[in-house]
């Protein structure tokens, strides 16, 4: 299990005194890997609570740029980052957020087996997409996972 820094320990400490979590919790979510599909309004907010909570390795899925009319709803995004890709964008401010966490850019709009295989090497995947068929892709590629 990966160990604390000093600087981690302080960052996360409201975390780690609570009863039942303490450190073991704040290393686990240190080890672990989370996949987030889909960089707008609800991707944005989820990755910045679970870069902020100390979730260890966040892998970012979209394919889409940043554009304007997101700003009011996508945190992550700004006036800066119009027209770059959104899992750039978000990386970026992420980094800034949390610079003890690795993250993973795939700005990309996968088919079934690389989807698959990208599913099969995190530990949860969170679906903020607005598109039924990636839904549907995703809900078969984390069913034949087990994730």
């Amino acid at each position: 299990m990966a160990e604390l820094s000093d600087q981690e320990m302080l960052r996360y400490n409201r975390q780690i005194i609570l009863r039942g979590f303490d450190f073991d919790g704040q290393e686990a979510l240190k080890d672990s890997r989370v996949l987030i599909v889909g960089l707008g309004g609800l991707g944005c907010a989820a990755s910045q609570y679970l870069a902020s909570a100390g979730v260890g390795n966040l892998t970012l899925l979209d394919f889409d740029t940043v554009s304007l009319s997101n700003l009011q709803r996508q945190t992550l995004h700004s006036d800066a980052t119009v027209g770059q890709p959104k899992v750039e964008s978000a990386r970026d401010a992420l980094t800034r957020i949390n610079p003890h966490i690795a993250i993973t850019p795939v700005n990309a709009l996968l088919d079934d087996a690389e989807l698959a295989a990208l599913i099969a090497e995190h530990d949860l995947v969170l679906d903020c997409t607005d598109n039924v068929a990636v839904r549907n892709q995703l809900n078969a590629g984390c069913f034949a996972a087990k994730v």
